[in-house]
């Protein structure tokens, strides 16, 4: 199988999902992307950490998600999990399969492309320094793990609760958050955080988030945005039957990807 064509569609994914690394923060980091203490208790905050504690529960659910950044697009539904680490599979709609277990990223065309089953393809996490797949992964993690995000802006966002609107046929509360964005400095693990200044957000920068959540508090919508200048990126995403997902495992085999 020509490894060029899925090469070129990962590194636009990769970009786009890249553009929010700096919004998303790090995996087990819960303050990479906030400063300052952490915000008072209020009604909202107790609703967003009751929705955490739900999710949190359900472990995994199906996921439709959108990332627009620097020109690009792309669309996914699939399955998240965040029981452990975060993982994620997806369908691009471009007749392509795309799972972030581990912290590796793997791609396959469907059969019904290729005709025969499903081969996939594998680029890893490289202990020499920072790579777009590295940032892909770290961002993508944090939307495959709503529990992390809704706990973020509980325990730190400056909230504000944005009244009941409708998500598909069923009134649901919306929570606003807005935090400041740090840079890091120094090294985070093979050095991601060194480096990476195409990637990451000026100083003064900030990321906003909005939550829907329903009355089971289970959160049905999540979106993420950074605003830096005239850029802007975006990541929408839809949580549906939380706990329900089937478990997303490392393919095998798989060959690395070029």
């Amino acid at each position: 199988m020509q490894m060029t064509r899925p090469a070129a569609w990962t590194a636009s994914v990769v970009l786009a999902v890249a553009a929010l690394a700096g919004c998303a923060g790090r995996p087990g980091d819960g303050a990479a992307a906030t400063s300052g203490p952490k915000a008072p208790a209020t009604a909202a905050a107790g609703e967003l950490a009751a929705a955490a504690e739900v999710m949190g529960r359900a472990g995994n659910s199906r996921i439709r998600f959108r990332v627009a950044a620097k020109g690009m697009s792309t669309t996914g539904t699939g399955f998240a999990q965040w029981s452990g680490r975060p993982a994620l599979q997806y369908d691009n709609g471009k007749q392509g399969i795309v799972r972030i277990v581990g912290g590796a990223l793997y791609f396959a065309f469907t059969p019904d492309l290729t005709g025969k089953a499903e081969e996939w393809s594998v680029m890893r996490l490289d202990d020499n320094g920072p790579a777009p797949v590295h940032l892909s992964t770290l961002a993508t993690e944090r939307v495959a793990d709503p529990a992390a995000e809704l706990r973020r802006a509980a325990a730190r966002g400056n909230l504000t609760d944005r009244g009941t609107e409708d998500v598909a046929g069923t009134p649901v509360k919306r929570f606003h958050s807005s935090v400041p964005l740090v840079r890091r400095s120094g090294s985070a693990g093979h050095g991601l955080w060194d480096g990476l200044a195409d990637f990451m957000p000026p100083l003064g920068a900030t990321c906003t988030a909005d939550f829907w959540i329903n009355e089971r508090h289970e959160l049905v919508r999540l979106t993420l945005s950074l605003v830096s200048g005239p850029d802007r990126q975006d990541i929408e995403a839809e949580y549906s039957e939380p706990g329900s997902a089937p478990e997303i495992t490392v393919p095998a085999p798989t060959v690395p990807m070029l």
